[in-house]
């Protein structure tokens, strides 16, 4: 890759360049253009320019690759989500952003939130548009937001959740027309008369009182213990809750993993019993007690001294092997909560193999979240499932995009490395902790271990120009010997043997050494408490957003199952 320099100059007259284009709606010049900004390593002035550039990439990016032009499993689709994540990555590491600074990010939220929601992801995209709207007000995210409820308030199936999501869009559409002035004339269209919203608006007036929803916001949560209140709240607070409404609504009604599965159609058959005509809610019900489990693991965790020692691991002498790692209950139940989390996603492919009959049972070694989206007979490469690839499902689309942002997908550009650059992949961590060593570091004590990096490197770096002397000496020798036994000087020949077997002694104990280094460094991943706890809790949200999409995604397909005339009947599914 070349490097050439990019400052805000520049910057201006690409973005001028780009707007021009996009305007113009010239998918041509578009991609003539971001092909020409591609491959080029930039250096940056400041890292707002470095920010402008990758929001650029990203908007062209997405007026090429529309959702709605490329098959909805396309590589392409990711280019954008990538470029917007950077953009994001890089300006939340400006300290003091000015307003102007303050602005950009709000826009790139505001465009990634977008992106996302066109890919079905209906929970992931909220907060991008809260922090949006939050940083700077963005007028924009609010028309993102407003639709984003209409869109769940027709897909959701509770009836209460439904109208609250209603409410919810109308408070936006409210809370938009007073900020009227600040929107461009396209963008002001959304609120024009006869447009969605203002009918939607109108609709709701005649429908609905204010007060209709008052019990949303009074709703006090019984509990039993001030520990049960905190870790509520916490829950609450934190967008944890398997419950649509967590998402928008902050009071204590949402204090409820309420979602389930829902409503559908199902043959009779005698040869099943009662259990086995129960198992998907069963199942789900389980995928549901996993996620609190770990959950509740994260929530305890958090305010475990870390050198606190518990009775579990009490009963023998713990080694300080300098590594300054926590290893008492804190770091077990993290662990515990990663492994469970992480788990899920295979589950929930297994419930979406066996509920769509996407493959045969024989099959069935081969599920995992990474395969259930492609062809699992005859392909070499990636290739969509025969069942899935003409799928209209968004929130099986959902989880596909869900996928990408944990796993690297066969055949497809990374995008998990994107969701957060700095940490440890999502596979690296898992791995780590079920097949190596994972160590779970207090943040000051992983400064420590990083003290004598720099020493580290310079006693590698002496120990690689040693094999290279010794490698360059040997063969030297190595014509030297030959002219010794060619010319029958015995005498010679040995002292240059005794040589040569000093001189690979010395490079066998240099190769040695840094495969050792090698070999130890690498048996264990060491990660900050800090980055594991938000590497966890990211990881935490999206298992949680899967299980809501994976619901959603079995309401939207049996709202849509042509009638074939056989015999249903509903089941009446008894609780606990």
């Amino acid at each position: 890759m070349s490097e050439n320099p990019m400052n805000s100059r520049t910057l201006d007259e690409l973005s001028m360049k780009a707007d021009e284009f996009l305007i113009a709606n010239d998918h041509e010049k578009i991609k003539t253009f971001l092909e020409s900004l591609l491959g080029v390593d930039y250096k940056f002035e400041s890292l707002i320019d470095e920010a402008r550039f990758y929001y650029i990439l990203g908007n062209c990016s997405a007026a090429i690759f529309s959702y709605h032009k490329l098959d909805w499993f396309s590589d392409e689709l990711s280019k954008s989500v990538i470029f917007f994540r950077k953009a994001l990555f890089v300006i939340r590491q400006i300290n003091f952003p000015t307003d102007e600074e303050l602005f950009l990010q709000s826009c790139i939220e505001t465009n990634l939130g977008n992106y996302l929601s066109s890919q079905g992801r209906a929970f992931c995209c909220i907060p991008l548009w809260d922090n949006a709207f939050n940083c700077i007000q963005n007028p924009v995210s609010i028309i993102s937001k407003a639709n984003n409820e209409l869109f769940l308030a027709s897909n959701v199936y509770d009836p209460s959740h439904r109208d609250y999501h209603y409410f919810t869009a109308y408070l936006l559409i409210n809370l938009g027309l007073e900020s009227l002035e600040q929107l461009h004339p396209e963008q002001r269209i959304a609120y024009s008369e006869n447009s969605n919203f203002m009918n939607f608006k109108a609709w709701f007036e005649d429908t609905f009182k204010p007060e209709d929803f008052d019990y949303f916001e009074s709703f006090e949560e019984e509990v039993e213990t001030r520990k049960q209140g905190e870790y509520l709240k916490w829950c609450g607070d934190n967008k944890l809750f398997i419950n649509d409404l967590n998402d928008v609504c902050v009071s204590e009604i949402v204090y409820q993993d309420i979602m389930t599965l829902p409503s559908f159609s199902q043959q009779i058959n005698f040869a099943l019993s009662m259990h086995e005509e129960l198992m998907y809610h069963g199942n789900f019900d389980e995928l549901k007690n996993d996620y609190c489990y770990a959950r509740y693991l994260y929530f305890s965790a958090r305010n475990i001294p870390s050198d606190h020692t518990h009775l579990f691991n009490k009963t023998y002498p713990h080694v300080d092997d300098m590594s300054h790692s926590i290893t008492n209950l804190k770091a077990s139940h993290y662990k515990s909560a990663f492994r469970t989390l992480y788990s899920l996603f295979d589950k929930i492919a297994y419930f979406i193999n066996r509920f769509f009959d996407l493959n045969d049972i024989k099959y069935d070694h081969k599920i995992s979240f990474d395969s259930i989206f492609s062809e699992l007979k005859g392909s070499k490469g990636w290739k969509p499932h025969s069942k899935l690839k003409d799928s209209q499902n968004c929130f099986i689309h959902a989880l596909f995009y869900i996928l990408k942002d944990i796993r690297d997908v066969k055949d497809s550009t990374s995008v998990s490395r994107w969701l957060d650059p700095d940490a440890k992949a999502f596979s690296e961590i898992r791995n780590a902790i079920e097949h190596r060593s994972l160590k779970i570091v207090d943040d000051f004590g992983y400064t420590l271990t990083q003290s004598d990096k720099a020493f580290k490197q310079s006693q590698l770096e002496k120990l690689y120009g040693d094999i290279d002397d010794f490698e360059e000496q040997l063969q030297e020798l190595y014509g030297e010997i030959a002219s010794a036994k060619k010319a029958h000087n015995i005498i010679l020949k040995a002292e240059l043997e005794t040589k040569k077997q000093l001189l690979d002694e010395g490079l066998r104990q240099a190769q040695s050494k840094i495969y050792e280094q090698q070999k130890l460094s690498g048996h264990s991943v060491l990660i900050k408490e800090s980055e594991f706890k938000s590497r966890l809790m990211t990881l935490m949200k999206l298992a949680r957003n899967s299980i809501m999409y994976l619901s959603l995604a079995i309401h939207v397909e049996e709202k849509n199952k042509p009638d074939n005339g056989a015999v249903m009947m509903p089941i009446e599914v008894p609780l606990k």
